[in-house]
């Protein structure tokens, strides 16, 4: 799901689910919508350095209330 898709969505209320994950591989965070990957305009998996870059997209993109995740289960 790319940022124009997530407008797309958020104009029709059809955002379920925001969830901010710790990436371990990509040592970063990546927001999963309605259990899709944002991602970018080439279809890759769109990674945010810090949670504080990826909090001001979601707030910038008009969605203020998501979950992080900061757990990843290793086994």
């Amino acid at each position: 799901m790319t940022e124009r898709e997530l407008k797309l969505l958020l104009d029709a209320n059809a955002v379920k689910q925001v969830q901010v994950h710790y990436a371990l591989m990509a040592q970063g965070y990546m927001v999963i919508i309605n259990n899709q990957t944002l991602q970018t305009a080439k279809r890759e998996t769109r990674e945010f350095k810090t949670l504080d870059t990826a909090a001001k997209l979601l707030f910038k993109m008009g969605v203020a209330n998501f979950v992080v995740k900061l757990k990843t289960n290793l086994s």
